[in-house]
């Protein structure tokens, strides 16, 4: 059977969810990458292990509502509107099964966001099924949910909300991802490239990242102690105001 096949035959829809508290044995695997899919999908059916593979997030979120896997493994950059960040996080509020993200060089802001999203542990990618097995054999206890937390904003990673001295902040996906970063760069100043790099997954044109830092300073707006909450270094980049770090 093809790829292409065995991911077709595998699609859930929302006509078929149903809601599932038990497992059942199988790999869930978010993956936008054929060639790395198809890996993982011969491996584990030469171990007995049926794998369900899904391109994009959304269809990641349905066949788990559907049923839980044994074991979840979601790629660090996913295509469509769902993030693999946001995949963690609404799976982790609402089950314990052990979430592996893939991890290979440069996608290491985003592998550091998605174990703060709930995140059991980072996976070698392209991926090894004896190290996913192990998940599936012995789960450890899930993560504690963490927070980023500078002057008066906090970011709840798990539950995607932003709080400034206790108010809520309504973000979009790139814009609570761009605030996320910047405060794990713990006031040093960030490009625009590497902003893009870290936020978006690849290069993008300065305008798209300047325009973003203008629409979430807007909703962050300026702080009555710290003043504008994120500056720009002219002709190097953006950081957050100094005193937000101390």
């Amino acid at each position: 059977m093809s790829i292409d096949a065995r991911r077709v035959d595998e699609v859930v829809t929302l006509t078929d969810r149903r809601a599932s508290t038990s497992r059942d044995g199988r790999v869930l695997l978010a993956e936008p990458d054929p060639v790395i899919a198809a890996a993982l999908i011969d491996s584990a059916d030469g171990a007995g292990v049926r794998t369900q593979w899904c391109t994009d997030g959304a269809a990641a979120l349905l066949a788990v509502g559907a049923n839980l896997p044994a074991v979840l493994v979601v790629a660090p950059e996913m295509v469509g509107g769902v993030s693999a960040v946001q995949v963690i996080a609404t799976v982790r509020g609402h089950s314990d099964v052990p979430i592996l993200v893939g991890a290979q060089p440069g996608n290491e802001t985003l592998t550091r966001q998605a174990i703060a999203a709930g995140a059991t542990a980072t996976t070698v990618r392209p991926y090894d099924f004896t190290d996913i097995r192990q998940f599936m054999q012995h789960p450890p206890a899930p993560p504690p949910r963490t927070a980023l937390v500078a002057g008066p904003i906090r970011v709840d990673a798990s539950g995607f909300e932003v709080h400034v001295r206790d108010v809520e902040v309504l973000l979009t996906r790139r814009e609570f991802e761009l605030l996320s970063y910047l405060i794990e760069q713990r006031g040093r100043v960030a490009s625009a490239d590497q902003i893009s790099r870290a936020v978006w997954g690849r290069a993008t044109d300065t305008n798209t990242v300047a325009v973003h830092i203008r629409r979430l300073r807007t909703k962050l707006g300026a702080d009555p102690d710290h003043g504008h909450i994120i500056r720009t270094i002219r002709g190097v980049g953006y950081r957050l105001a100094p005193s937000l770090c101390e």
